[in-house]
């Protein structure tokens, strides 16, 4: 008597194989553009948030250390320009002096689709938007009044968001 096995090959067919790749190219042509336009909201959303916890800093270490913290916009500190730097302003001038501490230095380089479009905070006598928080979180001006403004955001999409700081010392994303 004859024995006869049967072998059972698993797997895809090439026609099985064609039409997966054909599925996966098409989901991904419809995908990756959306995901493009994505990414620069997202980067605005973190870039607005990161400048809120910025000045919520500024406002913390100046309770903290009973001194005023200022946050000054395009700061030069040493051969680097920032787009913002907190410090602790200790001759209460709002310009970022040698021996003054640096809190936080930030260039927004994480940040390829964001550019900074406006900002209303009043200049420094070294003509550089900056605001300082009191040792009660009040923020003042250079002028010593109050030192509220708008630091507009916008990202390669044209969408615009804002941090805005109230006389008060409150601080909302809009």
């Amino acid at each position: 008597m004859a024995h006869t096995s049967t072998i059972r090959q698993s797997g895809f067919t090439l026609t099985e194989l064609m039409v997966a790749i054909g599925v996966f190219s098409i989901l991904a042509a419809i995908a990756i553009p959306t995901f493009l336009n994505l990414r620069p909201n997202y980067q605005l959303r973190s870039a607005a948030r990161d400048l809120l916890s910025s000045f919520q800093l500024a406002k913390l270490t100046a309770i903290k250390s009973g001194h005023n913290c200022t946050i000054t916009f395009n700061q030069p500190v040493g051969s680097e320009t920032y787009n913002y730097v907190v410090f602790k302003d200790e001759d209460n001038d709002l310009e970022c002096d040698a021996g003054e501490e640096i809190v936080k230095r930030v260039k927004w380089t994480d940040y390829t689709y964001v550019s900074l479009t406006g900002n209303t905070l009043t200049t420094n006598d070294d003509g550089l938007p900056a605001v300082a928080f009191r040792s009660n979180g009040i923020p003042v001006n250079n002028a010593n009044g109050f030192g509220a403004g708008t630091v507009s955001l916008q990202n390669t999409n044209n969408k615009t968001t804002s941090v805005v700081l109230s006389a008060a010392g409150n601080i909302k994303i809009q």
